[in-house]
């Protein structure tokens, strides 16, 4: 469902496209606010203020790069101050300035890989269905292939494969990809996407904790925004 939703959504549009993104980005940073305070630890970051302004910098990104830029100020002002008045209600003079900190860095890093999909959806179809398919591919290879294996490295290993068989066939298809872009683009995807689950799992406080919304995400987390910066410079 979800790999088929999201094909769809970036066929129609950017803003169906955020639409669809901004709610999985958003509780997947409330998700991860609130794995924090199921540890023994001091972390407290603010589940709502996350959650909010995930949301806020995923739609901000269907109108291009200056209304993403305009919403990510206003995310991380409201989110900051949001999260300060909780730390400060529940903590009272004892606050930690960590925790808002913290509460941003859980908005913004599943934020950050939603955003990638949506921006180069505002700029055109083609690259944004490309690291779309990307994403899913190495999510389905890795999880079919590596859930039945001993081995962690075996599915990473069959996600990049997956990647690299849909790479054969962008650049002939697609004319938007020249000379060997296709190849960079492809190698480029299938080095971040195993790094992308690796990055997400320093956003958790609590890894026992159910995380669907980042599972849904981490595969993108590099891949997202560092692909959309490379195919945008190669012209793509």
């Amino acid at each position: 469902m979800w790999a088929i939703g999201s094909l769809i959504v970036v066929l129609v549009g950017p803003v169906v496209t955020a639409l669809w993104m901004a709610p999985v980005a958003a509780a997947a940073a409330a998700q991860a606010a609130r794995s924090w305070r199921r540890t023994s630890g001091n972390h407290r970051p603010a589940s709502q203020p996350a959650f909010a302004a995930a949301a806020v910098v995923v739609l901000g990104a269907a109108f291009g790069v200056a209304a993403l830029i305009g919403a990510a100020l206003v995310a991380a002002v409201g989110a900051a101050a949001w999260a300060t008045v909780i730390a400060t209600r529940e903590e009272g003079d004892s606050a930690s300035g960590s925790d808002v900190v913290l509460t941003l860095v859980c908005a913004f890093l599943p934020a950050v890989a939603a955003v990638g999909p949506v921006i180069l959806r505002s700029n055109g179809l083609v690259a944004a269905l490309v690291v779309m398919t990307y994403a899913l591919v190495y999510d389905a290879g890795s999880w079919v292939i590596g859930s039945g294996s001993r081995h962690r490295w075996i599915g990473p290993l069959a996600g990049m494969a997956c990647i690299g068989s849909i790479t054969l066939g962008v650049g002939s298809v697609f004319p938007q990809f020249k000379g060997d872009s296709a190849w960079q683009l492809g190698v480029l995807a299938a080095v971040l996407a195993p790094l992308g689950p690796v990055a997400a799992s320093l956003l958790v406080g609590d890894r026992r904790a159910p995380m669907p919304g980042i599972r849904r995400l981490d595969s993108l987390v590099l891949l997202g925004p560092i692909w959309a910066i490379a195919a945008t410079r190669l012209g793509v």
